[in-house]
């Protein structure tokens, strides 16, 4: 079997595109506050190309302890540190407390100490231990990629499609290397080893190439979350509330589905921030929002529009349903908010709403009939729903 790789110049390039994509991640890492993703992806870049080169000086020197140890630790440390900037920039814990950060430890271990017993013996078995690290590197980073909900979800896909050729090409390896004493008829194992460097540098540039693309995304995803939630409350503000509402009232009516808008006011809020102050008003208002998280669904939507005042999108559900989401509401907040950090706060909330019917033509419609509800409740005593009665009794 023959090969037309020139290996020398196939390093050459590989490693001035790694040097120069380095020097580009770490100049961005210097621009952007320091973003730690960068900088772990920069160094990811310079432990493989310290690698490559202690490797490529095998040919020059015969010195195990560099030419084989360190340039296998290097490159075993160049994966790790993709895996670890990628967690960075997710906010996730790179070693935790879940099963594969044990298994990713435990391996760790054994990679190292492997290197350490074999790097005078023979050449293949380093090459093979470090095939095996970084085949289960780059599957802790598929899975990890996976378990991730965040959007837009192309960025995620292309890495973890990177990290699965990535594997199947060091497992490749793995085998070739492990079948080598068998003497196979027609297997050039130093061609086929060749070929699977080849596309593993070429991967390899491609991988740093495409971690920025995943930084960026997710950094206009953090720009648009910051320009759609509340800063106290994490809750929509006012704007995403109803575009989003107008979104969903669009679609319900021309599917000619159920849909209801709540509006939800805390009861004497005012004299809460006059007694207590506001940061204890701040504090109920964040767990207020806590409570309609937990008890509304994924699918609702959830806003606070101003104040006291918050209001949410109930996508699916007849009459008794809802009925039974609004009790539930009141219900919790009466009895976790009667006491909070040992005030005597006795929260309480008035809850008005309106289902969709043919007297609602716009969302604003449904917005404004819901809250001419809430301030009925208010009016026959508070801590209780009142439902828009037209509007609601045509829908059901």
């Amino acid at each position: 079997m023959e090969l037309s790789i020139h290996l020398p110049t196939l390093l050459l390039l590989s490693v001035t595109i790694n040097l120069m994509v380095g020097g580009l991640l770490w100049l961005v890492y210097r621009l952007r506050d320091r973003q730690s993703c960068f900088r772990l992806w920069a160094l990811a870049c310079v432990t493989f190309v310290a690698g490559s080169a202690l490797a490529g000086a095998r040919t020059v020197i015969d010195v195990p302890l560099v030419t084989v140890l360190a340039a296998h630790l290097c490159l075993g440390l160049s994966p790790w540190l993709v895996l670890a900037g990628i967690h960075n920039l997710l906010g996730m814990l790179l070693v935790g407390g879940g099963k594969s950060s044990r298994v990713l430890v435990a391996c760790g271990v054994l990679y190292v100490t492997g290197l350490l017993v074999s790097h005078a013996g023979d050449a293949l078995v380093p090459r093979l231990l470090t095939a095996l690290w970084s085949a289960l590197v780059f599957s802790v980073a598929i899975y990890r990629l996976a378990s991730c909900a965040r959007t837009p979800r192309l960025p995620f896909q292309i890495l973890q499609t990177i990290f699965g050729i990535h594997g199947i090409l060091m497992m490749l390896q793995v085998i070739v290397i492990g079948t080598s004493e068998w003497e196979m008829v027609g297997l050039d194992v130093d061609a086929v080893l060749t070929l699977i460097l080849a596309h593993h540098l070429m991967l390899a540039t491609a991988t740093v190439m495409a971690l920025p693309l995943l930084a960026f995304t997710q950094a206009e995803r953090n720009l648009k979350l910051l320009a759609e939630r509340d800063e106290l409350t994490q809750l929509l503000n006012r704007r995403a509330f109803f575009q989003q509402g107008i979104a969903a009232f669009e679609q319900a009516r021309a599917q000619q589905h159920t849909l209801t808008v709540l509006m939800i006011d805390l009861d004497y809020f005012k004299e809460i921030n006059d007694q207590w102050g506001h940061e204890v008003g701040d504090s109920v208002l964040s767990f207020v929002a806590t409570i309609m998280t937990e008890e509304l669904r994924d699918g609702d939507i959830i806003g606070r529009i101003g104040g006291e005042e918050f209001a949410a999108v109930l996508n699916t559900g007849g009459r008794r349903e809802v009925e039974a989401v609004t009790e539930r509401l009141l219900r919790k907040i009466a009895e976790r908010g009667k006491w909070m950090d040992g005030r005597p706060l006795n929260l309480s909330a008035s809850i008005g709403g309106v289902a969709i019917s043919t007297q609602t033509h716009s969302f604003n419609d449904m917005m404004r009939l819901a809250d001419s509800a809430m301030y009925q409740a208010k009016e026959k005593g508070r801590n209780r729903v009142q439902f828009s009665a037209s509007a609601h009794a045509e829908s059901c």
